[in-house]
């Protein structure tokens, strides 16, 4: 008898399991991840680079069978794959890995799940499901370039080379379910979805976040999604994948056999609870000093006025991104500056010049240092020291550790953010729709909700 391979063992795991049959709280999670990402990615639709995208699928054209987030017309679903997976991850106000293992696995995952899920007409529980088991095949191909990467004690190699081609893999997965593929057809389109997969994200070099939103979440949705549908039409392609050699970890990471990170606690653990949601538009290491900062500001009646000086310790780590990534939602300087002078979830300042380059703004920023914590070396990025001084010699410390969000404060989240976007009863009626995705019949009446005139950030 053959022996099963790593390959099958995933796919195979992957038609056993229901979404019912998932624990409850990797369902909640689903759920909440779900809501909160479309609320992100329609705010997203209001910056330049989903407007570039935008004009992209215009000129390539293509049936109208899909919706793309915030924009009024369909069109095909690979480009609204394309389209609605660059939104995942236009801005940092999308959900992170708390454990460290990959980034921004939701973009490209949830866009495959729900842009197939529409060509489909699947229901909302089998997007549920599709995004939930995409996103743990991520998971477990980014799991083994880090168990690798420590053996082999290297800070990049192995999971530098697979961050993004895991994201690729991952939405092939959420887009298979969502089209009702078998598992045959699903191990060759997972086949496929490996020449597919892409890598090169020179992040630190752009300001515009532009290759950044489309290599992390754009080409993942856009070629899952491909490889998905290229699988279920009969397109060929090698099995077992994931083992044997030319596979896919044998031609990014030189190795013939999966790590035993790919496979085990299959069924038990879930990447899913590993997933970080922010409050705000913010990078992961901005997220627990953005915290302190308001919150000592609230509490003692703070303005940005009444400031003098703001020292902020973080992980070094942490540092090392958000002052040396030119971004406003990213550059930790900039996205304190809008949280001392605006509060709220700071999405529509990083954008528009009118704030963030205000004076209010720009003399804040003058006022925020930031420093390595070298003794927290080996600690994660969601934590950090914030110390204020006021004008009048008052002092105020706090070592915070970023809170992860409940579903309340998702609420809160998605209706400033959808709010602000699409008005406050549109906004209420597709966050109904989408605390209630697991009743929805077909994913396309969801998806209608979010089909928007076109808008600018400079208009808010």
């Amino acid at each position: 008898m053959a022996a099963v391979t790593s390959t099958k063992t995933i796919i195979n795991w992957m038609f056993d399991t229901s979404f019912d049959s998932l624990p409850s709280d990797v369902r909640e999670l689903a759920r909440l991840a779900v809501y909160d990402g479309i609320g992100s990615n329609l705010a997203c639709s209001l910056l330049a680079v989903a407007h570039s995208m935008y004009a992209f699928t215009n000129r390539v054209g293509g049936p109208p069978d899909c919706t793309m987030i915030g924009f009024p017309n369909r069109t095909s679903v690979l480009n609204a794959a394309q389209l609605n997976g660059m939104l995942g991850h236009a801005d940092e106000v999308d959900a992170i890995e708390g454990d460290g293992v990959g980034a921004h696995v939701l973009a490209a995952n949830l866009a495959a799940a729900v842009t197939a899920g529409q060509m489909a007409q699947a229901s909302g529980k089998e997007v549920l499901r599709g995004v939930v088991l995409g996103y743990e095949l991520t998971k477990r191909t980014h799991a083994v370039a880090t168990a690798l990467s420590a053996e082999t004690a290297t800070t990049a190699g192995p999971a530098a080379t697979l961050v993004d081609a895991g994201n690729t893999m991952g939405a092939t997965a959420a887009a298979g379910i969502a089209l009702g593929l078998t598992a045959e057809q699903m191990e060759k389109a997972l086949g496929l979805a490996a020449a597919l997969a892409s890598g090169i994200t020179p992040f630190a070099r752009e300001e515009g976040h532009m290759l950044k939103s489309f290599v992390r979440g754009g080409v993942g949705a856009r070629n899952g999604v491909a490889a998905a549908i290229m699988g279920q039409v009969g397109y060929d392609a090698p099995e077992d994948i994931f083992d044997g050699s030319q596979g896919f970890f044998h031609s990014r990471l030189g190795v013939q056999d999966p790590h035993p990170a790919f496979t085990d606690g299959l069924g038990t653990d879930f990447g899913l609870r590993s997933i970080v949601m922010k409050r705000v538009s913010a990078g992961g290491p901005n997220q627990a000093p953005r915290q302190a900062l308001t919150e000592l500001m609230a509490e003692n009646g703070l303005t940005a006025a009444d400031i003098a000086a703001v020292e902020v310790q973080v992980a070094p780590t942490g540092y090392s991104t958000i002052t040396n990534v030119h971004h406003p939602s990213i550059e930790g300087r900039d996205v304190l500056a809008i949280a001392a002078v605006y509060g709220g979830t700071g999405f529509k300042e990083a954008h528009n010049v009118k704030y963030n380059l205000s004076p209010e703004a720009v003399a804040m920023k003058d006022r925020i240092s930031i420093s390595p914590k070298e003794e927290w070396a080996n600690r994660d990025r969601f934590q950090a020291v914030v110390v204020i001084t006021t004008n009048d010699g008052r002092r105020f410390e706090r070592e915070s550790v970023y809170r992860r969000m409940n579903a309340s404060d998702v609420d809160d989240k998605f209706a400033d953010l959808v709010g602000m976007r699409a008005g406050p009863a549109r906004a209420q009626e597709l966050a109904d729709a989408l605390r209630n995705l697991e009743s929805a019949g077909n994913i396309d009446q969801v998806m209608a909700l979010c089909e928007l005139p076109a808008a600018h950030i400079e208009d808010f």
